[in-house]
């Protein structure tokens, strides 16, 4: 019974508890304490059970930036008092610039006397620019963290030639001779050893490089610094020792600029418009005659002959060549050769050539020359192959020379491949006598990619021999073979890159063959 009076009494208690006046139920509760942290301060405040904390912010006129941090997440519902913690976080940008160091090369050349040095291109250090984001919470630095890397200026190295002793024998030479050596002009004259740096900026692109009539100035194009022009064509003074080029104002000169004989200060250029597509360029097939004054800068510029199509593969471009006496001009593209009649300001063509369809971005040019008496201009033909359908498909090339007197041709070596390049020797016995040298494919049906052997022969191309390479040597790339000016008392000589290396043929009853340098860095070269 005790326990029955107890269990009777704690029921009778809690009726009594609930029912006295001022008591409420837990479901009659509306609000609850929360407190809000911010800026430093605590804010005390009573909200609606079931309101958001997003809610509890806005009655409260606290507005949030976009990156400030709330906890608990501001899509929480509010059940029962809690504490809400708000941090301000605010976002910065800085940057820093900082100096890249150039790097030091060096480029070991033989035209150097041993131990000399020449600075070729002086170092520039770079500049980077890092830009950081920083985050702040509550005006505190909490991260900082890199978000970019620009270089504003790259570094140029530090370029320095050193002379190497030379390990080949010297041998005289006739006239002077410019070569061009990793982008730097250098000159020989009368000795291969003596050489000396005519232009050490590096930028000489090969494109154009001629002497001067009375062997004063080299007319040189070099690369641009404007990224819109492709080259620029100048001239210096190879007689003075640190000579300063001169800027010609004519830009963008890729298959012709030469000297007018018999003018020492004129000239002839034909230039391209840049492209952005292959080859990199659209031809003008024109030619502008510019006259200098002394100190090499432009008098005059005159146009002989106006920007024209160029006939079919036009795009590529024309090419010219002075006769000896500097009386005619030949010209020849990928559909015809003939003369430049400047009366008229018209080209007139002798021959037409058959078009050779390369299936590239390229188009071929056939190399000539005019011969020492002004009156033949020597060419490579394109024959046709009957077997075929499509003539500018043939194979076959034949070396040939035109009267540009009576426009009758001849043959003088069949099949010799597209790049012939043929050349005039003069003979030292007898001025009115020359030879030619030319080259010929070793795989004449595949010229287009064949290695070339070199050949002398009659004028009429007869008594043709093999001079070079010898049976345990690689062929030649195609190139322009170079001759010496030739006088009674000297021998005639030829001059020609191989695996980049200069290497001159003495043209006497040996033949005899000198490699004059072995560094590998010749890209052209200029005789005269």
């Amino acid at each position: 019974m005790p326990k029955f009076n107890l269990l009777n009494g704690f029921i009778f208690s809690l009726i009594v508890v609930l029912t006295l006046p001022g008591c409420t139920t837990q479901s009659e509760i509306s609000s609850i304490p929360i407190e809000i942290i911010i800026d430093e301060k605590t804010l005390a405040v009573d909200t609606e059970i079931g309101s958001t904390i997003q809610t509890v912010l806005f009655s409260q006129e606290i507005v949030l930036n976009p990156l400030d941090k709330v906890d608990p997440p501001v899509f929480t519902v509010i059940t029962e008092p809690i504490s809400i913690k708000i941090t301000r976080v605010e976002e910065k940008f800085e940057t820093e610039e900082i100096v890249i160091p150039f790097e030091q090369q060096t480029v070991r050349n033989e035209a150097l006397p041993e131990r000399q040095n020449i600075l070729i291109q002086p170092g520039l250090n770079g500049l980077r620019e890092i830009t950081y984001r920083l985050l702040y919470e509550n005006g505190q630095l909490f991260s900082r963290t890199e978000v970019r890397i620009v270089d504003i200026v790259d570094p140029k190295p530090e370029i320095m030639m050193i002379g190497v002793q030379s390990p080949f024998t010297s041998i005289p030479i006739n006239g002077k001779m410019i070569y061009l050596s990793s982008g730097n002009a250098w000159m020989m004259e009368n000795q291969t050893s003596n050489r000396k740096p005519i232009l050490t900026n590096g930028k000489l692109d090969g494109r154009i490089l001629s002497i001067s009539p009375n062997g004063k100035w080299l007319l040189f194009t070099q690369i641009s610094t404007d990224d819109e022009i492709i080259n620029e064509l100048w001239v210096i003074n190879i007689e003075i020792d640190e000579s300063e080029p001169v800027y010609l104002k004519i830009d963008n000169v890729i298959h012709f600029a030469d000297w007018i004989p018999g003018n020492t200060l004129s000239l002839l250029a034909s230039t391209v418009e840049p492209r952005d597509v292959a080859p990199g360029w659209q031809a003008n097939n024109n030619l502008l005659e510019l006259t200098l004054g002394a100190d090499g800068k432009v008098l005059r510029t005159e146009e002989i002959i106006e920007s024209n199509s160029g006939g079919i593969y036009g795009w590529w471009g024309t090419n010219f060549q002075f006769s000896p006496d500097g009386k005619n001009l030949a010209f020849i593209r990928p559909d015809a050769l003939g003369l430049v009649n400047f009366k008229d300001q018209e080209l007139e063509i002798i021959t037409n050539v058959i078009p050779y369809q390369t299936k590239s971005d390229w188009a071929w040019v056939s190399p000539f020359s005019w011969s020492k008496d002004n009156r033949y201009i020597y060419w490579v033909d394109h024959r046709t192959d009957k077997s075929l359908e499509n003539t500018e498909l043939s194979p076959f090339f034949d070396l040939k020379a035109v009267d540009s007197e009576n426009n009758q041709s001849v043959t003088a070596k069949e099949n010799v491949g597209m790049f012939s390049f043929p050349t005039i020797i003069q003979s030292s016995e007898n001025k009115e006598k020359y030879q030619i040298g030319f080259l010929e494919a070793i795989f004449p049906e595949n010229s287009e990619s064949s290695r070339y052997r070199l050949l002398i022969g009659d004028r009429d191309g007869s008594n043709s021999q093999i001079i070079f390479p010898l049976d345990d040597m690689q062929g030649l790339e195609p190139q322009k073979i170079y001759s010496s000016p030739c006088s009674d008392d000297q021998i005639c000589q030829l001059g020609f890159i191989y695996q980049g290396n200069l290497w001159i043929i003495n043209i006497n009853e040996q033949f005899s063959t000198h490699q004059i340098t072995g560094d590998g860095l010749i890209t052209r070269i200029e005789w005269k």
